[in-house]
Formats: structure tokens, C-alpha cells, sequence
């Protein structure tokens, strides 16, 4: 996402009104360091080692970024992946017709390696910061035949083969798609180049879904024979509309270029905010790995950040809570393996400093969600149960127990307990599909013989059998 685009792409995500913001349950409540300096390198390679494939965790960065020291103490210790904010998108990479320049997306790169990182690519094609000749007056026929692949082969070989995934298509599905939609109309709800041309007449320009199996189809003859091809989109994780257009996108991609499944994937954004509605629970994100997994596709989160309507500790807190469900939903599944914090730190951020939407300060030091995450990465490493679903409040999720705080990935067990509502009774059963809690429930916390409560969200607790 690119700083240029703050002004009206905000406006589209999770739009929410401020609201307070539940008192939260932390690792670093229970023994997990706070303070002091975070060196992830032992831990993300424990994770890498539970997980049985290397986990990689990391954000963006560009090199004309001022604090340079700073970017790479923090890429030698605590981001362990590399994506080029800027540099290897198209108008950056192909500033003339078919001259192709990398300067930058490999500058990028070269930092990364320079300080024991991974890389991965950003991207291949966007409607946006397109150069000056796109879209230019070019044919349909030209568009798919010439002008995409041309530009993929061009920036996806130049990049060699060790780059571990590429969005090779960039938000090109509508805000405005509705449930039942077939892939060509989730797409063309976009409304953007080359789906109708650039003069604002809304002319339909490429009239099926070609541009895109043309993008992939290069992206796969060029890649690395391990490297992911993802489909990147914001506003999606949860059980809605756009997200159903994703993956139907990507089976109609599978089925139209023949790429095997497990070379796929879909990148999440998570441009979140810290409100209610402002993020996707726990559960369903799960859920929508799970979807994916159940076909060998890769779910990734790769942009996240967290917009703060101030920033109070309370704020603060809630930032680390959400923080913490979503790195736990990747961490827990087996078909998350990169995980993106977009913008390093705050005064970098596209959202602005006054969002205080990354996990360092404007100061470049690390926040309540820093701590957090590193501590969450650390109970996963150490193969401890996975926390109930902080971010719900601890009207519903209380983590008890200690951790080491040694930072070691050894630590003693993290217990959690969940707990429908202060008001609830716990001495009645709901039957079968009945409610048993959630925020505000003030009926029964137990469940009849064969089934358990189970959270749907967090203000929806079900009675349902055990899958």
C-alpha cells in the first residue's frame, strides 16, 4: 500500500465508529517480557521448526527510508522478512515500455540478504502507481497478449528464484460484490484498468478474467519452483462477500491455467482498526485457512497494521490483543507460513503517525503488541496450547498461567479461560444450537451432553457438537 493512497483507501477499511475498548487478557500479563529489548531470531527459528518449513515474519521497507541504522538493527533482530513497499511495483520496474528497471526491487532485496532476511514480491500487477504509459490507448488483445506478460516475465526473472511468494495480482475484486457472484463479476465490480478502459466512461476494455491467467501463467514459468503466487486483497479473512469472490477466484485461476494448488495462495492484507467490527475474529479467520488448506493453498497475512483511534495504554492494549489473535490464526494453521507487518514502525506508516497502526513507535521503539507478538511466538514455539481469542474482551477470554520471560521458547504452560459473560448462569444447559454466551449474555453458560460452547463470535457463544 503505498503512502500516496492513505487519503482515500482508508475510507474503504473496516470504516467503524470510534467506540470504547474492552479491558483485554495478555501474555505479557502472565510472565512474558515487557519491556527491555526483543530479539526474535531464536524464537522465529523454533517456530520455523515446529511448523516443519521456515515461518516468515517480517515488513516492509525502501531504501531511501531516513533511519537506515535503525532499519537494520530492527531487520537483523526482530523482522525477519523483506517486502519492498515500493520498489517493485510496476511504475517503479517498468518506467518505459518494455525497459525494465529493478534497481530498487533489488536494493531491496540485497538489504534483506545483507542482513539474514527472506524477500518477497510486491507486486507484479495493481490498477495502481501504474507508469505514465499504462494504461495508455492498448487493445484488449494487447493488454493479456503482450503488455502483463511482458511486464511479469520481465520483473519475476529478474528477481531470481529465492523470492518466497509474489502477489502477482494486486486488489483487483470490488468493494461493492455480493454473495453468489461468479469470479468474472467479483472482478469486474472493481471497475478499474483493464477491466474498463482509463478515460472514466467506464467502457468495458478486457471483458473476461484473460489478463489475469496471463499474469499467472508467466508468474509460474518464471518463479521458483517453491515460490507462492498469491492473489492480494484487503478487507477480506472473515465469512463476507469479497472474501467468497476470493476463493472462488482462485479455484477459477487453478482451473484455467492448470497451476497446481499448492503453488497458490491468497495474501490478507489486514488493514484492521481498533474498534469493534474493525477486524475479523479469530474463529473466522480460521475458518478461512482452513477453506483454503482443505484444497493445499497458502494463507498469508501481508499487510497488517492496526489503525488506533488514540493512543491511550487502553488502546494500546487492544492493538496487541487483535495483534496477537490474528498472528496466533497463521501461526495455529497449517498453511500460513508468511506473516507481513506493513511499514516497520509508526512515523513510516501510509496511514500516518498519528494512527499509531505498526508494532514500534515514532521513536522506532516497540510497543504493547510488539511484546505481545514476540510473546506469541514464543508459546507457539515452546508447542503450547493456542490463547483463546483476546481481542473478544475478558468478559469472554482470560489467559491465566505464567511464561518464562526468558525468551527462550521454553516456557511453562499459558491455560485459558473462557467465560461467557459476568451475568451468565452456570447452572443450566442450552440445548443443542442454543446460545450459551457471549459479551452481554445473561442466560445459560453450559451445554447439554455432547456438545460444548463453542465461540462463533464474540458476542455469539454456541452450543454444537465437537467437529
Amino acid at each position: 500500500m503505498s503512502k500516496l493512497l492513505a487519503s482515500f483507501v482508508a475510507l474503504a477499511i473496516f470504516a467503524s465508529v470510534a467506540r470504547a475498548q474492552p479491558a483485554v487478557s495478555l501474555l505479557i500479563d502472565n510472565g512474558f517480557p515487557s519491556t527491555g529489548s526483543i530479539n526474535l531470531v531464536p524464537i522465529l527459528a523454533q517456530v520455523s521448526t515446529k511448523k516443519g518449513q521456515t515461518f516468515h515474519f517480517g515488513s516492509t521497507y525502501d531504501t531511501f527510508e531516513a533511519d537506515q541504522s535503525w532499519s537494520s538493527s530492527i531487520f537483523s533482530t526482530f523482522y525477519r522478512h523483506v517486502v519492498s513497499e515500493n520498489g517493485c511495483k510496476w511504475d517503479a520496474t517498468e518506467p518505459s515500455q518494455g525497459v525494465s528497471d529493478l534497481t530498487e526491487c533489488l536494493a531491496c532485496q540485497s538489504f534483506a540478504t545483507a542482513n539474514g532476511n527472506t524477500f518477497r514480491g510486491h507486486n507484479t500487477f495493481w490498477h495502481s502507481q501504474t507508469p505514465s504509459w499504462l494504461p495508455g490507448s492498448f487493445t484488449a488483445a494487447q493488454v493479456t497478449g503482450t503488455i502483463i506478460p511482458q511486464h511479469v516475465q520481465a520483473e519475476i526473472q529478474g528477481m531470481g528464484t529465492s523470492v518466497t511468494s509474489w502477489d502477482v495480482v494486486n486488489e483487483v475484486v470490488g468493494d461493492g460484490v455480493s454473495n453468489g457472484m461468479t469470479p468474472l463479476q467479483c472482478v469486474q465490480n472493481k471497475g478499474d484498468w483493464p477491466t474498463v478502459t482509463a478515460d472514466g466512461s467506464g467502457k468495458a476494455l478486457v471483458t473476461d478474467l484473460s489478463f489475469i491467467y496471463a499474469a499467472f501463467n508467466t508468474a509460474f514459468k518464471f518463479a521458483g519452483n517453491s515460490t507462492r503466487l498469491a492473489v492480494n486483497e484487503y478487507n477480506t479473512g472473515g465469512q463476507n462477500a469479497k472474501t467468497a469472490c476470493i476463493l472462488s477466484l482462485v479455484q477459477n485461476i487453478q482451473q484455467n491455467t492448470g497451476i497446481p494448488f499448492n503453488r497458490l495462495a491468497v495474501g490478507f492484507q489486514s488493514h484492521l482498526s481498533a474498534n469493534t467490527g474493525g477486524f475479523d475474529t479469530k474463529q473466522a479467520l480460521a475458518t478461512t485457512f482452513s477453506t483454503l488448506a482443505a484444497e493445499g493453498v497458502e494463507a498469508m497475512i501481508t499487510e497488517m497494521d492496526i489503525e488506533l483511534n488514540s493512543n491511550t495504554q487502553a488502546n494500546l492494549r487492544y492493538q496487541a490483543a487483535i495483534w496477537g489473535d490474528y498472528l496466533d490464526a497463521c501461526l495455529y494453521a497449517s498453511n500460513c507460513n508468511e506473516f507481513i507487518n506493513w511499514d516497520p514502525r509508526d512515523d513510516l506508516s501510509w496511514r500516518g503517525a498519528a494512527a499509531a497502526a505498526t508494532l514500534f513507535d515514532t521513536n522506532g521503539n516497540p510497543k504493547p503488541a510488539a511484546y505481545e507478538v514476540a510473546a506469541r511466538l514464543q508459546n507457539y514455539a515452546a508447542g503450547k496450547a493456542e490463547p483463546c481469542a483476546t481481542s473478544s474482551g475478558t468478559s469472554v477470554c482470560t489467559l491465566t498461567g505464567s511464561g518464562s520471560g526468558s525468551g527462550t521458547g521454553t516456557t511453562p504452560p499459558v491455560t485459558t479461560t473462557t467465560t461467557s459473560s459476568t451475568g451468565g448462569s452456570t447452572g443450566c444447559q442450552s440445548a443443542e444450537f442454543g446460545q450459551c454466551g457471549g459479551m452481554g449474555w445473561t442466560g445459560c453458560l453450559g451445554c447439554v451432553a455432547g456438545t460444548t460452547c463453542q465461540e462463533l463470535n464474540p458476542f455469539f457463544f454456541q452450543c454444537l457438537v465437537p467437529s
